[in-house]
């Protein structure tokens, strides 16, 4: 890579911990820079995250992002702790986070002692990890002992998917299920099994089924009702609340 190519790729904002299915097209961050913004959809992966995690609870937000869903947490009385792998990023989400570190999660030293927090926040990121197995079994020893890990990860094994294949096609893009940055895709069972391998057990799976252009209560509770009766076929996007077992 040429001296002007380096420069230009050190300017742009990593996508590493920021994407999601519907990345905020009405947010002036996310237009201008790419991060993520809430998604305000009732039967969305941000709104089910955000009822998963409740209220007054003390969250380390891993790839928190612009603080997107640190914001709404605080005003649920939550104290939010972030880990950004973006300095921009960061310092957004440092208007709301109690602390934010700038860093690699996968590989950063992380301050806390055992039993830190209620929730361990990882909103569409261990796709991203190099991984992901290893960080999740690395942060299990901050929750405290109710305490829960909360995620979201899309599903591979998604009908538009399938038919890709049936179709003899494979492509990455800039966003979505194939997004480039994308390192590690999860079918429901090997999300099961991965969790279980890094020390977890699921206790809340839930799906989304997005309906992009459509913005009727009706066709999202209907969207949602297929994905929960055939998730593995349906689920745009896996979301789940976890334990730890040892």
């Amino acid at each position: 890579m040429n001296k002007k190519s380096d420069a230009a790729a050190k300017q742009t904002p990593s996508r590493r911990f920021t994407r999601s299915e519907f990345a905020g097209a009405d947010s002036d961050l996310a237009q201008s820079t790419g991060y993520v913004a809430l998604n305000e959809r009732p039967h969305g992966g941000h709104m089910k995250l955000l009822a998963l995690v409740g209220s007054g609870k003390r969250v380390l937000d891993v790839g928190c992002s612009s603080g997107y869903l640190a914001r709404p947490l605080v005003k649920r009385g939550c104290t939010v702790i972030g880990i950004e792998l973006d300095d921009t990023a960061a310092e957004s989400a440092r208007e709301v986070c109690s602390e934010v570190l700038v860093g690699d999660a996968e590989t950063m030293e992380l301050p806390f002692p055992e039993s830190s927090f209620d929730v361990i926040l990882c909103g569409d990121l261990i796709e991203h990890l190099r991984a992901p197995e290893l960080l999740l079994a690395r942060v299990r020893p901050l929750l405290r002992e109710e305490g829960r890990l909360v995620l979201t990860t899309p599903n591979v094994a998604n009908w538009t998917m399938r038919l890709g294949l049936l179709a003899g096609r494979w492509r990455y893009t800039e966003r979505g299920i194939l997004d480039r940055t994308h390192l590690h895709l999860f079918t429901r069972n090997t999300l099961v099994e991965t969790l279980e391998r890094a020390g977890y057990r699921i206790v809340e799976l839930d799906y989304t089924v997005p309906v992009p252009g459509v913005g009727a209560p009706s066709m999202e509770r209907a969207a949602h009702a297929l994905g929960r009766a055939r998730p593995s076929l349906f689920a745009y996007q896996f979301v789940v609340a976890a334990t730890r077992v040892r």
